[in-house]
Order: structure tokens, then C-alpha cells, then sequence
């Protein structure tokens, strides 16, 4: 096998781990010819030595080894598939670079966590450096651009280095737990491909290592690898148990020689390994990981629970609202802690615009996603805590999960008991909940919002019963569920009814408002400006429909209570002829501004209110989202004036249709102002302003003594206030006595349009 013929023969890495006679009958096909050897297979088999000089691990050998002895230094190289897929890994599979850390400090942790089951196994019984403790160690040496990362752990033999380092996707890790040697909770690796990040980062890669069993073995060695395409293996004297990794940096990866970066990014990633971590500083070991997983115990104290959400929310103060510890086994492997800070320090949602998840994602104690978007929806971003999947489908680089259905699932399940937690914390203590509410209520009546949109609702009733309002029939400040309501509302009554309003007192004084006070009929009051779209969201709760006061041609029910019907004071009602005509005549003044005059039954003490196919809300609502362009089409759509046929005002006005004209029409302007005043729709007051002064006008002349009919002064002995010369200067300007009943466009009260 000396003779350089022989030397010339490689064999193909057969697939399989069968013992060397079996290599040795392997058909000829597998058995790769030299340049220079021309030996036949069949001579080639008789040689038996050959089969002592073969490694276990079935790793292909290049035409440079060597079977006679075995070197200090052996140099192996990658086959063309791996030199491709290790190309793919340095440049393709990870986004950030910094990601190596994490992959290296799980490495670490894992064969840490490896030897402490051999050894309370008694699978090991000697262990080599027995007193030296299970932890791992970082370095950095920003003059040669060095970092380095040490474990204590289990270590590696000759054969296992060129098993788990020369062969990419071959997880040492995983083949430990398919052997049943480990609780899966604690291995993190499952891939195989962790190690080779540190080519995204580094020029040269250097492991020492030894292995932690000293029947394997008492030798160390050196494995060095540039990437390119070949590694070398030296025997090495002096190594202590466990592995060290030496990166020499790229140029475009200085920053991992910082031992700041490097600490941070510890830090992120691995706060939570079972291991002491270690940063060396100015030549003194300091541990970073000091907080222990809290998601992991099955109970924890309010201490525990107080360092901990203070560790995730970076601050040294404030104490957590809600505590959830939330563990299962079904539908997936699920361990997680959440925290909702103090309603005192809700976050601002004006000047957020793209929140960041305070949730973060961690498989096996190793942070996947510092925001657990995907996971967690937006509307719970200021919730804090950690989740914690062993079950995740996690792509290769473990950046991300592969199986959005999985993924789905997860989410589907830690929100669903979220919101169901807090529903039992409401029925616990309702006055803490409600302080919960006032400060988080923007947030969950957009997750109602948003549910809808991208999640089918599947949260749609679990949000719903979170939610709180005032309501008509109870006192200013205390808030009531829809469920409540529901229990309050009269017999027989069908519809949920609400009000969105500026605030309370502009609702109890509405002419919306009256019949529902009038009957006694409860109504839910909101003040947010989000309302109108979540019940739009919702359409209704628990087989009852919304229905807005404000709104047009709705089932109101108002046979199911029927009031007592109030004494009409004058006793004057308008026929069905004298409604005809008014609604003719307000058409005719109103023209586009309105696109049906109708008399309304709805009305208890309120002349007039305007009504449309959207809510007054809602116009004002869409008024202000269209804010800036130039035609926003809210212009366009209807409105219906409706009148009370019983009021005062309104029986007075038909009086004066014919008799004072001019006025009538000041006053049918101003009785639809006052309804969209009412409603809210009004865009500027400052239209009102030319009319009001002709209003005030009337006033003034009347209390001066002016006689509408006659079209002249009354003047009695004791009438000093106005000079008789003003008097008949102002009698001049009316010469036209009659014109007020006549209608003429010369009228004193007729309103000058500009």
C-alpha cells in the first residue's frame, strides 16, 4: 500500500457506516480509478490492510493521504458538493452576521449539556479535567482581529472531528437525541449547519478540542479550515477538555472583535442558556447570562416575576399589571411569560406608527426574533414577554419559521389565552380591569379592527367581551360589557343601540338621545373616535345587531315601550296637507343640501335632525381621513332633514309661510344649521355668521317696536331709545310697508347671499 500505485486510489463516500469487509466486496462501480493506478479491483480487494487504514466516519479521502502511517497532520478536503453548499452558507443563509454568536453559543450549550447527562448517566465514569465547571467563555483580541469562544463541555475525538466538522448538516446534537440520550428540551441544535456561520464572519477557523472522555482518549487536536475547501487536522498537546473555536475576522467583520458588539449581541441572543456565559474583560472572566428562564419553571414568586419583566423592559422600575405564566403540550410544545405593564404607562399611540412587538420568540431557550411579529399581532405590541416553541419548523439559518400553518397555530393559541386571561381577570376584580381598559382600550378595539381584516375574525369574541363603554342608564365613569347590556336591554328587544359622541353631555342632550330617554331604553355611549369602525368591524354580538340613534329608516322598536304620550301644549298638530307643503317649501329653500324632507315621529322635544345613509359620526370621521383633497365626495352624499309635525317652532313656521316669507326662509336655514349642529356635520361655523346677524337683527328691531306685519315702528309715550329722526330714517328704508308679506327680494330680513 506503500508503493505510489496504490496511493492513487480514493473512496467514494458509500452512504452507509458497514464494517470494512463489506467496503472490501464492494462492486467495482464504487471504487474510483487514479491517474497513474491501473491495478485491477480485484488485486486492489486482496490488499486487507487497506481496510485498517480507513477512517469510521466514511468521509471521503483525497489522493494525498497516505496509508502507510498516520501523520501529525492530515489534510482533508470537502467534496465538490460540500465546497458548493458550504459557498451557499457563507453567503447565502444568514441575514445578519452577528447570528454566528448565537449559533456558536448553542454549540457550546449543547455539548456542555452533553456531558452533564453522560456523566449523571454514568455513561462517562472518568472525566478529564473533573474540576474544571461546566460554562463557556468568549474573547476578543481587537489587535490580531481574534475572537474566540470556549466551552467545558464533552469535546471531540480525532474521528468525531472529522465527522461533525468535515461533514455539513450532520448534527452531532440531533444524532444525541435520536439515540435517547437527552430531554429535547435542553439540546438546542438540530441542523448541522450552525458551526459553518463562522465563514460568513471569519477569514480562518481554528478548533481545539478534546474530549471529556478519557477512554476515547487523552490526546488533543487542532482542526483548521479556511473554507475554501479543504481542512487539516493536527495532534495537539496541552488542550483542556471541551472546545475552543479561534475566528481570525474578515476585513468587513471588525466589529466582532469589539468586545461592546460582542457582548450585545450575547447578551440578545443567549441570556438564557442553562450555562454560565462569560465575557473576558481586561483579563477577568464576567458572566452576561444572569437572569435564569423564567418560562421554563412551572410556578415562579412575585420576586421572580418582578426582576424579570423589569430584565425584558431594560428599566429598574415599574411593576407588571398582569402576570400569565402559560404552559401546554397541545397543540404544540408551548412555554411563555407575559407581562402587561402598568396602565399609568400605556404607550402613546399618536406618535407610533409601526410599534415594535415587546414579545420575543425563543426556541429551547435561544432567541429566534427579538419581536415575535408573525406570532404576535400589532395590536399587542406592548405586551411583554417571551414565547418559547420547542415545535417550531424553524428554517435552516433558525431566523425564521418555515411552516406558516405551525406558525399560525402558535399564534392562534398564546393570543386566544391572553385575551381569555384577561377575560377571567375582568370577572375577578372588574374596578382593576377597568383601570386595564381605560388605559389599553384604543389597542384592543383596533384588534377587533385588525382581526377582522387578516385573521377571519378568529378572535372576534373572545375581543368582544373585553371590551367596555358607558352607557345611558348608568352613572358618569362606570363602564359596562356587552354582555351586560345584553342582560339590561328590555324584553323582546333585539338591538344593541349605540351613540358616538364627543363625551357624555353632549350625548344625554342630543335630539338623537330623546326617545331612547323617554322610554327609558339603555344606550351604549362612544367617545373614541374608533368606535365607529369597530362596530362597523363587528355588525353585531351575540345574534343582536348594531344599530346607531343617529342613524336613518332602522327598526328603532318603538312598539316595544311605548311612552306616555306628553300634553301638546298648544294642541297644534300639522295635517298631512300642511306637511305636503312645508316639504315643498323647505325643498325649495334647502335645493341640493338636502334629499328628503320628511316628519318624523322619532322627534320628542327637538324641532328638526338631519339623518343619511352613514352616520353623522361617521361623515365627521371621513371628513377628517379625506382631510387635503379637493373633492372628497362627502359633498355628494344625501341627506334627510326630518321634522317633528308637533313642535311649536315648526306648526309657527307653517303660519307664516305666506304671511312673512322672507322669515320663513331665514328660519328653515337656520332650523337645518341647528340639526347639523346638532348632528356634528357642520364643517365651519363661521357660515352661520351672516345669518345669525340677521337673526340678532330681528331681535333688536322687535324689541325696538318694529311691527313685522305692519312694516313700522310702534312707538309709546315711554319709548326714549330711539331719536324719532332715526326712527323715520329707518321708516323711509321701509316704504314698502307690505313688502314683508308680499315676499318681495327688498325685504328687511331677507338674507344677502354673497
Amino acid at each position: 500500500l506503500a508503493q505510489d500505485n496504490f496511493v492513487a486510489y480514493t473512496v467514494s463516500d458509500f452512504g452507509w457506516s458497514s464494517p470494512m469487509h463489506s467496503i472490501l466486496r464492494t462492486p467495482a462501480r464504487h471504487i474510483t480509478r487514479g491517474r497513474q493506478a491501473r491495478q485491477s479491483v480485484d488485486a486492489f480487494r486482496h490488499k486487507s490492510s487497506f481496510a485498517r487504514c480507513l477512517p469510521a466516519s466514511g468521509i471521503a479521502l483525497s489522493r494525498s493521504h497516505r496509508f502507510t502511517r498516520p501523520f501529525s497532520t492530515e489534510t482533508h478536503e470537502f467534496k465538490a458538493e460540500t465546497k458548493k453548499l458550504l459557498d451557499i452558507v457563507a453567503k447565502s443563509l444568514y441575514t445578519d452576521k452577528e447570528v454566528f454568536i448565537r449559533e456558536l453559543i448553542s454549540n457550546a450549550s449543547d455539548a456542555c449539556e452533553k456531558l452533564r447527562f453522560l456523566q449523571t448517566t454514568q455513561q462517562v465514569k472518568d472525566v478529564s479535567d473533573s474540576e474544571r465547571p461546566l460554562q463557556v467563555t468568549l474573547s476578543v483580541n481587537e489587535s490580531e482581529r481574534k475572537f474566540v469562544i470556549e466551552d467545558s463541555g464533552i469535546g471531540m475525538t480525532h474521528d468525531e472531528l472529522i465527522e461533525h466538522l468535515g461533514t455539513i448538516a450532520k448534527s452531532g446534537s440531533l444524532d444525541f437525541l435520536q439515540r435517547g440520550e437527552s430531554d429535547a428540551s435542553k439540546i438546542i441544535g438540530q441542523f448541522g449547519v450552525g458551526f459553518y456561520s463562522t465563514f460568513v464572519v471569519a477569514d480562518k477557523v481554528e478548533v481545539y478540542t478534546k474530549t471529556a472522555d478519557t477512554e476515547k482518549g487523552e490526546k488533543g487536536y487542532l482542526w483548521t479550515s479556511d473554507g475554501s475547501g479543504s481542512f487539516t487536522i493536527t495532534d495537539c498537546d496541552d488542550v483542556p477538555r471541551g472546545t475552543k473555536i479561534e475566528l481570525t475576522l474578515k476585513d468587513d467583520a471588525t466589529e466582532f472583535c469589539k468586545l461592546a458588539t460582542v457582548k450585545k449581541a450575547a447578551q440578545k441572543f443567549s441570556s438564557f442558556i442553562d450555562f454560565p456565559i462569560y465575557v473576558t474583560e481586561e483579563g477577568e472572566p464576567k458572566p452576561i447570562n444572569k437572569q435564569e428562564a423564567l418560562w421554563m419553571k412551572s410556578s415562579a414568586t412575585e420576586e421572580q416575576h418582578l426582576e424579570f419583566f423589569r430584565f425584558l423592559s431594560g428599566n429598574s422600575y415599574g411593576k407588571p399589571w398582569y402576570t400569565l405564566m402559560y404552559q401546554t403540550d397541545a397543540p404544540l410544545s408551548i412555554k411563555s411569560c407575559f407581562y402587561i405593564p402598568d396602565p399609568d404607562n400605556a404607550p402613546s399611540r399618536m406618535f407610533t406608527k409601526d410599534p415594535e412587538i415587546g414579545i420575543s420568540l425563543h426556541s429551547r431557550r435561544v432567541m429566534v426574533k427579538k419581536h415575535a411579529d408573525g406570532v404576535i399581532p400589532k395590536w399587542l405590541h406592548w405586551m411583554k414577554g417571551i414565547v418559547d416553541c420547542e415545535d417550531m419548523p424553524m428554517n435552516i439559518s433558525r431566523e425564521s419559521m418555515q411552516d406558516t400553518r405551525l406558525m399560525e397555530k402558535l399564534s392562534m393559541a398564546v393570543v386566544r389565552r391572553i385575551l381569555r386571561f384577561l377575560q377571567q381577570e375582568a370577572k375577578k376584580d372588574p374596578e382593576k380591569y377597568q383601570k386595564f381598559f381605560k388605559g389599553y382600550s384604543y389597542f384592543l378595539k383596533a384588534g377587533v379592527i385588525e382581526d377582522k381584516e387578516g385573521n377571519f375574525s378568529r378572535h372576534k369574541d373572545d375581543l368582544l367581551k373585553l371590551l367596555r363603554f358607558e352607557c345611558s342608564n348608568k352613572s358618569k365613569g362606570e363602564l359596562i360589557s356587552l354582555e351586560e347590556y345584553i342582560d339590561m336591554a328590555k324584553e323582546g328587544q333585539q338591538n344593541i343601540y349605540y351613540f358616538t359622541c364627543p363625551d357624555r353631555q353632549t350625548a344625554m342632550s342630543s335630539p338623537y338621545m330623546e326617545q331612547f330617554i323617554q322610554r327609558q331604553r339603555n344606550v351604549i355611549l362612544m367617545f373614541e373616535d374608533i368606535d365607529e369602525f369597530v362596530v362597523n368591524a363587528i355588525e353585531g354580538f351575540k345574534d343582536k345587531e348594531f344599530v346607531s340613534v343617529d342613524s336613518a329608516d332602522k327598526n328603532f322598536e318603538l312598539d316595544l315601550d311605548k311612552p306616555e304620550e306628553p300634553e301638546n301644549q298648544d294642541g297644534r298638530v300639522l295635517t298631512e296637507e300642511e306637511q305636503t307643503q312645508m316639504q315643498k317649501f323647505i325643498r325649495d329653500v334647502l335645493k341640493e343640501k338636502v334629499q328628503e324632507v320628511k316628519f318624523s315621529d322619532r322627534l320628542v322635544s327637538s324641532p328638526a335632525i338631519v339623518t343619511s345613509i352613514i352616520t353623522p359620526h361617521m361623515r365627521k370621521m371621513m371628513k377628517s381621513l379625506m382631510a387635503g383633497k379637493e373633492n372628497d365626495g362627502l359633498g355628494n352624499i344625501p341627506m334627510t332633514l326630518e321634522l317633528s309635525p308637533k313642535h311649536h317652532i315648526v306648526t309657527t313656521l307653517r303660519t307664516i309661510l305666506k304671511a312673512n316669507e322672507p322669515v320663513a326662509r331665514i328660519a328653515v336655514e337656520q332650523l337645518y344649521d341647528n340639526a347639523c349642529i346638532a348632528a356634528g356635520t357642520l364643517d365651519d361655523p363661521r357660515v352661520l355668521m351672516s345669518r345669525l346677524n340677521k337673526v340678532l337683527e330681528m331681535f333688536v328691531y322687535q324689541g325696538a317696536g318694529y311691527d313685522y306685519a305692519k312694516g313700522e315702528y310702534r312707538i309709546s309715550d315711554s319709548a326714549e331709545a330711539a331719536p324719532k329722526e332715526e326712527v323715520k330714517a329707518e321708516e323711509s328704508k321701509e316704504a314698502n310697508a307690505t313688502s314683508s308679506s308680499s315676499g318681495s327680494s327688498g325685504s328687511k330680513f331677507e338674507e344677502v347671499k354673497p
